[in-house]
């Protein structure tokens, strides 16, 4: 800043003592001089030039090509906080259009040819319109805003990280009025990340209004990706490809379709539907999701792909169920004939809802069902929904001769999460007269217990009782895994295990170690 200063200073006292008309021929010559940045700084700073040769003086230091010494746009910025505040909106008020149309440029994705990127006029027109929003009067400063947005989204995916400031920090600076202009950049052949970051920026920054007519849009672009013309699209785009790297070879159709499929599959599961989850708020968006999950073939795509568009889908629900749509989502995790990730995905989904009503058709699965994998899931979402209410029933309808040990140790690790924990029931199922249930009461404990807690963990130290299932291996009695609980809690704690200072004193007495 004090460099600026020191150039409108000098500029000013140079241009006060020689008399001379200042033209926009002047100007233009400036932009290649030495000195010439500071008299065009101090043309936009005095007042006795008229407005029109002020206006072109700022807009002169967008159009100057970068040079090592100074920087054309930053000077503008700092001209423009100088200037006296009734000057300042006037004269970026008629900076606005111009800067509008330089930033427009050809009006193309790339005026300078894809592989050109995008024109560096163009970079530093946007930049400096966004440095001026601030500045500007009401309707020139939302004429600013619309088209710096624009710039981005006639070509986000090459233009989101051009210049010195991205899309990210434009949006999320100018707010919901920015992020509304986003939604017109949403479209099917974006890149994943951009579709991605778009819904992302979208559904952080905008009003309901615009993030409804994003999740409508993002269902658009879902359907058209599984399109025949999609398809076409992409297998066009490969042979463009092939053809760039050899124009006379032979090109395979079956492998175009092949490579085709594959990066439908992509833009699906790595865009559309990561970018719904964004604005999974919305009912169309949580309808389309659900519809989805619930497909087991579509066109086109394998069963392999399939399932995996159904998991994404269920992952892309998180947080965004409604209760009308859990008894169809039960209907997936309980249906044995379903992928097991896509169950595990959807029991998912039912505890994010947090429906209690689900538990009565939980209750048959839990006791009935044969897989201790599918009774385990089950019986966690059982403690999950019920909470404490539930917590008596669920013990009672422990019967089975078998467990494995991560079940049992899932139980008792969710029964340890509740609030309040159910402490004074648990204390009791350490009395049980079954293994399991002491067991669970145990795990349980080894998350929650202090100190004052260790003589009741290890007072089934001596419990001879085997355990029964899978996975047990050493633990295979009620007092192993008592003894070993109590060694987590004590490593939880940081307490040492009794007999360690013993050890510790007796081989000082030794001398240490004996070589």
């Amino acid at each position: 800043m004090r460099r600026s200063f020191g150039l409108v200073l000098t500029a000013l006292l140079c241009l006060g003592l020689g008399g001379c008309k200042v033209t926009s021929e002047d100007i233009d010559y400036w932009t290649g001089t030495m000195k010439g940045p500071g008299k065009i700084v101090a043309v936009l700073m005095a007042d006795k030039y008229e407005d029109e040769l002020r206006v072109y003086a700022g807009t002169a230091l967008v159009r100057m090509e970068p040079r090592e010494d100074v920087d054309g746009v930053s000077e503008l910025q700092a001209a423009v906080r100088q200037l006296p505040e009734e000057n300042r909106s006037r004269l970026v008020d008629q900076m606005a259009p111009q800067l509008i149309e330089i930033m427009r440029g050809a009006d193309t994705p790339q005026a300078g040819g894809e592989e050109d990127g995008v024109p560096p006029l163009q970079v530093r027109a946007k930049d400096a319109a966004f440095l001026l929003i601030p500045y500007a009067s009401g309707e020139q400063r939302g004429a600013l805003t619309d088209a710096v947005v624009d710039w981005f989204v006639v070509d986000f995916n090459g233009r989101n990280l051009a210049g010195n400031y991205s899309a990210e920090q434009v949006v999320r600076q100018l707010g919901a009025p920015a992020a509304s202009r986003l939604v017109n950049a949403l479209n099917a052949r974006l890149p994943q990340q951009a579709l991605v970051k778009l819904a992302e920026l979208i559904a952080g920054l905008g009003n309901d209004a615009t993030k409804q007519r994003a999740a409508e849009r993002l269902v658009e672009i879902e359907r058209e990706m599984e399109s025949e013309e999609f398809g076409d699209w992409l297998k066009e785009r490969l042979r463009e490809q092939l053809r760039a790297r050899d124009d006379a070879a032979e090109i395979d159709e079956n492998r175009v379709a092949a490579a085709a499929s594959l990066n439908r599959e992509n833009f699906i599961t790595l865009g559309a539907l990561p970018a719904m989850k964004h604005l999974n708020g919305q009912t169309v968006v949580q309808d389309r999701l659900l519809a989805i999950a619930q497909q087991t073939s579509a066109e086109g795509a394998t069963g392999e792909q399939v399932e995996a568009r159904r998991v994404k889908a269920l992952q892309a629900m998180e947080g965004g169920v409604r209760q009308e749509q859990v008894s169809a989502l039960l209907d997936l995790a309980l249906n044995a004939e379903q992928p097991m990730g896509v169950r595990d995905y959807a029991f998912d989904r039912i505890a994010d809802a947090r429906d209690t009503g689900a538990i009565t058709r939980l209750w048959p699965v839990f006791t009935e069902v044969e897989d201790w994998r599918v009774r385990w899931r089950v019986g966690s979402l059982i403690l999950t929904l019920g909470g404490p209410d539930v917590v008596q029933e669920f013990f009672n309808r422990l019967d089975d001769d078998e467990y494995a040990r991560e079940e049992l140790y899932g139980y008792g690790e969710r029964l340890s999460q509740m609030r309040p924990p159910p402490t004074d029931f648990i204390n009791g199922q350490l009395r049980s007269s079954e293994w399991y249930d002491r067991i669970v009461a145990l795990y349980f404990w080894e998350k929650r217990a202090e100190a004052g807690d260790i003589p009741r963990v290890e007072g089934l130290a001596n419990d001879s009782a085997e355990t029964d299932g899978e996975h047990w291996e050493e633990q295979d009695t009620v007092g192993k895994v008592a003894t070993a609980v109590a060694g987590a809690i004590r490593e939880r704690l940081g307490i040492e295990t009794e007999g360690d200072d013993d050890s510790e004193e007796s081989e000082a007495s030794n001398g240490g170690d004996s070589e």
